[in-house]
């Protein structure tokens, strides 16, 4: 590859990212915020429209972060991002979703969102948690739309809700 293009390149894909709508429930700020992208390698296929980070992934945009393995990114025909796949051992997520709010932690052994029908899913060992509350799954389905999931698999779902602590007069 000639070596003048490898910056352009670069900005290229990371501003693949920066306008993929992950932060749709998360802060305000997160989309303003500078999107940083640490990788050992990374790949750019300009026929097929993907960008594809691998080795010790890290993406970071205000509150959002994840980490994986590999975090690939396919465009549309408008060269807007159209959807992104982490995969991991396993794939971790997590974002505030507003202000005040507890972060949530998510991680799974694939982790995909398309932009284009606002669907996420998580598959292989999934486990969200917020403020204490863990759910479990084999799968989930999220539509970001309806604000609606769907929690399956192979095992049983599990949820648990922590106690919450008397109150003392």
């Amino acid at each position: 590859m000639n070596p003048s293009l490898k910056p352009l390149l670069a900005r290229v894909a990371a501003g693949l990212l920066a306008m993929s709508p992950l932060w749709v429930h998360a802060l305000p700020n997160d989309k303003n915020q500078a999107l940083r992208i640490s990788a050992d390698k990374q790949e750019i296929d300009l026929k097929q429209d993907t960008v594809v980070y691998s080795g010790d992934v890290k993406l970071v945009q205000g509150t959002l972060e994840i980490t994986a393995d590999k975090i690939r990114v396919r465009r549309n025909k408008n060269q807007e991002p159209e959807s992104f796949t982490a995969e991991g051992n396993p794939a971790r997520y997590q974002q505030q979703p507003e202000e005040g709010k507890p972060t949530i932690h998510a991680e799974a052994g694939i982790i995909d969102y398309n932009a284009k029908t606002e669907q996420l899913t998580l598959d292989k060992n999934v486990s969200i948690e917020q403020n204490g509350s863990v759910t479990k799954a084999g799968h989930v389905d999220y539509d970001i739309k309806s604000q609606t999931a769907k929690f399956s698999g192979t095992g049983r779902v599990e949820t648990v809700i922590p106690a919450k602590p008397e109150k003392k007069d």
